[in-house]
Formats: structure tokens, sequence, C-alpha cells
């Protein structure tokens, strides 16, 4: 297991740019049409996306429940890819209710523990929503926090991981996960200490991670 404290970021993972240009304004295009009739037709609870592109500001601006939230982070999540959602949909349809309660709990530890939301999500090595992996669901756990700075919990997909292993030094990490709840607390409590150390939020590093690298940096 790689002992993170030696860690230290390359210089291309941390963001110069002002933290709402670089994050807030991260926009990805989305099949908002898709969206709503799926959600429609399924008579799932939530408002649907609405605009043709989404913002990380436009996802994790308040919401009336906790599925308007899941909608936009699945729908920014995915672009134009649209792969696996409608299983995800549909077992939300199964147990509308149960996947309230889960993701309302969910949401709520994200802002204070993210191993133990990491584990509500994904209970004995499994996806407690079918096709609601972690490469997603970290997602809406990151975006339930709203967008303060401080939150925990971030974003952990196999772009951000193969970039920690590559080019960070983490070579214990899987690329492609899926990953234990420890490891993506591991994740979080790397990326807060080198936002305090460095003076950025801890979504600033995670999103140059996610950008590509020392080749995009050039």
């Amino acid at each position: 297991m790689t002992e993170l404290s030696e860690l230290s970021p390359p210089e291309w993972a941390v963001p110069s740019p002002p933290r709402r240009t670089a994050v807030a304004e991260h926009r990805i295009a989305v099949p908002w049409q898709w969206w709503r009739e799926a959600i429609t037709r399924r008579e799932l609870p939530g408002t649907p996306p609405s605009t043709p592109s989404l913002t990380r500001a436009d996802v994790w601006a308040p919401a009336e429940d906790v599925f308007t939230l899941l909608w936009r982070t699945l729908a920014w999540g995915s672009g134009r890819f649209l792969r696996q959602n409608s299983k995800r949909l549909d077992s939300i349809k199964a147990d509308t209710a149960g996947a309230k309660d889960l993701l309302t709990e969910a949401a709520e530890e994200a802002r204070r523990d993210p191993a133990r939301a990491y584990a509500l999500l994904r209970p004995g090595g499994r996806n407690a929503i079918r096709a609601l992996g972690p490469s997603f669901f970290t997602k809406f756990l990151y975006f339930a926090g709203g967008g303060v700075p401080g939150h925990p919990c971030l974003i952990l997909d196999r772009v951000v991981a193969t970039a920690l292993r590559d080019h960070c030094g983490w070579e214990s990490l899987h690329r492609t996960g899926p990953w234990p709840p420890d490891t993506y607390r591991r994740y979080c409590d790397l990326l807060a200490r080198w936002a305090q150390e460095h003076d950025r939020a801890a979504d600033e590093l995670e999103l140059a991670l996610f950008a590509g690298g020392p080749k995009a940096a050039s």
C-alpha cells in the first residue's frame, strides 16, 4: 500500500485559474430531452435537466430533493454517453422510496465522513443501486456539498485514478476501481492535504488531475 504522506502533486496538478472559472464553470453538454423523457416516462420524482449543458455550479445548486440532484449529477457525469443510465433509472423505479432514503442518508454523510458515505452506496463490495458505481456515485457525494470549497467528498473515477497512479506516485491505486471505502477516504484526505498546502480547494486539484496531466498543461 502506497504511503500517501510522502506524495506531493506535480506542478501541473496545482491549478492557477480562479476556482470560479476552473471549477464552477466546468461545463458539459447533455442530451436533456432524453433525460426528461426517460424520467417522465418512468414517473420518477425530481426535476429532469432542462438545458443543453450543465456546469458544476448548475449541478450543485440547491435542489428541492435528492432525485433532482441525482438527475443533474448523472446527466453531467454522462455527457453525451447514456450507457447504463436506463438501468440506473429502472433500478430506482423498482424501489423509489428505498433509493430516496439511501441517497438522502448518503448526501448527509457526504458532508462529514467520505468513507461512511461511500460505504452506504457500495455495501459489501456491491452497488446499492444497480449500475450506479463509484465513478458516478462519488460525483453525487461531491455535488451534495453544494459547491462548498471545503466539502470533504470528491469525484474519483478512472481518469483521476490513472493520473494519481501514473503521475503522482500512488502505485497501489487501481486505475479503474471499484475502490474500497478506505481507499476513497485516503484519496479525499490526500487531495485535502495538497489543497491546504497550496492554498487551493481540493476540487481544483481533482479537476486538474482529470484534465489530462502534463501534456494538457504544456
